[in-house]
């Protein structure tokens, strides 16, 4: 999602700075394309290191977007500790980079659903969908590892608050993205996991937690929101991003995926990890208040996505 937020920026005429150490390699020929433009500074640096602020002016900032992470449901389970101390880090040292200077830039902090993803477990029938930004933030059960993603994420939220108790930074918003895709997004997230599957012949086609449902936003009305709010007057608010029209099952997504690329379905339905959502879909009237309307259908969207997969994946690995 970096890539294509700097991208915009970048078109826009203004002057950015990318800060990433390529945990994740997506070090390819856009990106390059990318950071040879004359408007933008890349640092390749480690967001979850503190030596990384020291070095930073921060008087050359007038927004920060931080969207340092380790994403993508495998990581959460193969590389735990890495995916919080990544979350954790990276939060607490902008913000006390911040903290240290008297002037203040605009924070933009991408959080995520999965900060609220243990209470549907808990609340069951009586969780809320659509789901406002009021509903309490759940870890259902510390041992399982799965939460070393939300986990990260919620105590971003926490620290936001804390530091403006302390030290008066209010100028910021808390971003709760929900199931974001788009073309050159990687390989871990859903819709472009089944894509590149597809593309490589995984058949019988697996999927797990088949009958469970999300709500999928595409990667423009994302940067379109980014875009709103931070031209509002908004401050110190938690608003959520997403889509809240076409929750669908995930058999229903595959299958999509599956009429796009002209095969018949032959699918191996699976059950969910333990600990996974069954439904998510957001409540986005704060966001619609800000004048945010949906502009890419699911399909549209998808279309675009596998286009793009089909066209560059192999060639970018």
């Amino acid at each position: 999602m970096g890539y294509h937020l700097a991208k915009k920026e970048s078109d826009a005429g203004n002057e950015i700075t990318i800060i990433d150490n390529f945990e994740r390699p997506n070090f390819d020929r856009e990106f390059k394309t990318l950071i040879g433009r004359d408007n933008v500074v890349f640092l390749n640096k480690d967001a979850s290191s503190e030596t990384t602020y020291k070095e930073l002016q921060i008087d050359h900032y007038d927004v920060v977007y931080h969207l340092a992470a380790l994403n993508g449901t495998s990581n959460f389970y193969n590389f735990p500790a890495k995916v919080l101390k990544i979350g954790c880090l990276s939060t607490i040292y902008l913000l006390d980079w911040i903290a240290s200077h008297s002037r203040r830039p605009k924070v933009i902090y991408t959080s995520s659903s999965e900060t609220y993803a243990g209470t549907t477990n808990i609340l069951g029938d009586d969780f809320p969908i659509p789901t406002p930004e009021d509903v309490p933030l759940t870890i259902d059960n510390v041992k399982n590892v799965r939460w070393s993603y939300g986990a990260s994420k919620l105590v971003g939220e926490v620290a936001f608050y804390c530091y403006s108790k302390m030290y008066d930074i209010n100028d910021f918003s808390i971003i709760r993205l929900h199931n974001i895709y788009g073309p050159r997004m990687g390989a871990e997230h859903v819709i472009s996991q089944f894509i590149i599957r597809f593309l490589d012949g995984d058949r019988p086609f697996r999927i797990m937690g088949s009958d469970q449902t999300r709500s999928f936003c595409f990667i423009d009305d994302v940067l379109n929101a980014f875009e709103k709010i931070v031209s509002s007057n908004v401050q110190r608010e938690i608003i959520h991003v997403g889509n809240d029209k076409e929750e669908i099952q995930i058999t229903d997504l595959a299958k999509i995926i599956f009429d796009i690329g002209e095969e018949a379905y032959n699918f191996d339905e699976q059950p969910a990890p333990v600990g996974s959502v069954s439904r998510r879909c957001p409540q986005i009237s704060k966001l619609k208040a800000l004048g945010v309307k949906e502009q890419i259908s699911l399909r549209e969207g998808i279309d675009q996505t596998f286009s793009w997969y089909k066209e560059n994946y192999s060639k970018e690995q």
